[in-house]
């Protein structure tokens, strides 16, 4: 081939390069990115996206409802310009489930490097993403991801990818990012006070500036979601137009009986777990918040006659629960002990499974933590065995 061969060839890679960046469409973020920003810059900070040798992986963990897959939509828009190839597979937790772990393979291709076609098998299409992606300086995203085998599948190793690349999985379970070797996490916290009081505004309101008389039942609603942007836009949207005396009225319900919407993606973690680790989450969520960790492994071990160090991990690596120390709360204490806390809306959802079991009859329930009905069952000498043995242990 000639040189103006090569030359086409060349120019047309640029005109194809220069084209794909421009005609970029940016992924949707949120209609009121509130505390975002800082967040971003965390992360990318973790990526090092400016070092174009080696390859890295990043985990984003934290509670359902926290705001791990908008944070990666922003750190996506903020970078995405800088690689040659572009994925972000979302939701792959349900879609692996509803489709197959190659319908996402089969997209991660189709994105990056256009290759089109099924793909009889995942190990069918593992070589496929190798060898098509260990060339290019590529941006994936895996949102959700639940399993060890749906990163094995998509994101292998590190030598999968090209130098510069970076590999972005989002996820409820430290755990998870540990097995498959992603050294750097970023754990997302909740919004804190000024930052929750902006969302609800927005939400609520349409905007951040709101009649004084809102204050101290705004306030409530900030308390009630604890800081979780997925509770504070459900309140907000809720009670878009309401009064004082209909935010009053539903925020009481809500303490009460948690929001349905809120409940179920709160519940997928609890559902994941195994028999004995959901046992334990629903004795923390009713009965030990604040614990110290010893004396619960204790109570645990009394009860149920095992050790429960392994379930009251397992529940700490899927950001159901906290392990802190003393010194977390007073840094300038020498106290070394550590206490186990857990989410005011972790905590709730728990209640509520329990409380579901029997709405009507507090008696026929495994266990009791709401004062009206602990009177109301001992007054009415409505016990069953289960709550008789736990009151017995624990009270």
């Amino acid at each position: 081939m000639g040189r103006n061969g090569y030359e086409y060839e060349f120019i047309e890679k640029i005109v194809k390069y220069v084209s794909n960046k421009i005609n970029r469409v940016p992924l949707y973020v949120a209609d009121y990115p509130v505390g975002l920003e800082s967040k971003v810059q965390k992360v990318n900070l973790l990526l090092d996206v400016g070092s174009n040798v080696e390859v890295q992986m990043l985990g984003i963990y934290g509670t359902g409802g926290m705001g791990k897959t908008t944070l990666a939509r922003a750190v996506y828009n903020s970078i995405a310009d800088q690689f040659d190839g572009l994925s972000f597979l979302h939701d792959v937790r349900e879609n692996s489930t509803k489709h197959g772990l190659e319908s996402l393979q089969e997209k991660l291709l189709s994105k990056i490097v256009e290759l089109d076609g099924k793909l009889g098998d995942v190990n069918e299409g593992i070589p496929k993403i190798m060898e098509r992606l260990q060339r290019k300086k590529v941006l994936l995203i895996l949102d959700d991801v639940h399993e060890l085998k749906q990163l094995q599948v998509l994101a292998g190793g590190l030598d999968w990818f090209g130098p510069g690349s970076r590999v972005i999985v989002t996820t409820r379970d430290k755990q998870l990012l540990e097995s498959h070797g992603i050294e750097r996490a970023y754990e997302i916290d909740k919004l804190n006070e000024k930052e929750a009081l902006e969302l609800l505004r927005w939400k609520s309101f349409k905007n951040n500036k709101v009649d004084s008389n809102f204050d101290d039942v705004l306030r409530c609603a900030v308390t009630y979601a604890s800081g979780l942007p997925l509770a504070l836009e459900v309140v907000g949207s809720n009670l878009f137009g309401k009064n004082i005396g209909e935010w009053k009225s539903a925020i009481n319900q809500y303490e009460r009986i948690p929001i349905k919407k809120i409940q179920e993606i709160l519940k997928v973690s609890f559902d994941a777990l195994e028999e004995d680790e959901q046992n334990v989450f629903l004795d923390i969520a009713c009965c030990f918040k604040g614990y110290e960790l010893k004396e619960l492994e204790d109570i645990l071990h009394a009860h149920y006659g095992n050790c429960m160090k392994y379930q009251i991990g397992v529940l700490h690596e899927k950001s159901l629960i906290k392990i802190n120390s003393w010194r977390f709360f007073f840094p300038e204490e020498s106290d070394n002990r550590s206490y186990v806390t857990l989410h005011a809306m972790i905590e709730k959802m728990g209640k509520e499974i329990v409380r579901e079991k029997s709405p009507k009859e507090p008696g026929k329930r495994s266990r009791l933590s709401f004062h009206k009905d602990i009177i109301h069952v001992l007054e009415e000498n409505k016990v069953n065995t289960d709550i008789h043995e736990w009151f017995i242990c624990y009270l």
